[in-house]
């Protein structure tokens, strides 16, 4: 199930403005006894320091990247389960969507102060065992992010899937 939120408040990620923005969604994608498992902050770009939730959801990385490959350059965070029946593992990977090309493609401005940002926006989003920065629809690869999640993961007795 995804949400789409049109309205909400912006997030400041240079003077850390509104950060209880981030804190709530980072606590529900974070609980067991919810079941979102993403959301997606975009830039403002005019602003060059606001970014905004445009979406959240529970239907797992797919949701999550089908979301993202239609906005503006940010960050998400999302929830993963790797393991195999025996033992289910919740893992949770960062993204900095930086779009390359396109409509929503990232001005110059606002990527050079995505690595700034990106601390202030880690300082929320901050336990999470892998993170990703993709520029193309192509890079948004369910499979081979989640292979890379597992890999991370340390040993893999059971040939563990997705």
């Amino acid at each position: 199930l995804q949400h789409i939120l049109y309205t909400m408040s912006n997030w400041n990620l240079a003077n850390r403005d509104n950060d209880q923005v981030g804190q709530e969604q980072y606590e529900a994608i974070r609980s067991d006894s919810n079941s979102q498992d993403w959301a997606f902050f975009a830039y403002d770009y005019p602003t060059r320091t606001q970014v905004a939730l445009t979406g959240s959801g529970s239907g797992g990385i797919q949701e999550f990247f089908n979301h993202v490959k239609e906005q503006k350059g940010g960050y998400g965070f999302c929830r993963v389960e790797t393991g195999d029946e025996e033992s289910r593992r919740a893992k949770f990977f960062l993204l900095a969507w930086v779009p390359e090309s396109g409509a929503n493609k990232l001005p110059i401005m606002v990527k050079g102060n995505m690595s700034v940002h990106k601390a202030s926006f880690k300082e929320i989003f901050r336990d999470f065992n892998s993170e990703f920065t993709f520029g193309s629809e192509e890079d948004l690869n369910a499979e081979a992010v989640m292979n890379t999640i597992i890999k991370a993961g340390g040993a893999n007795y059971m040939g563990q899937q997705a």
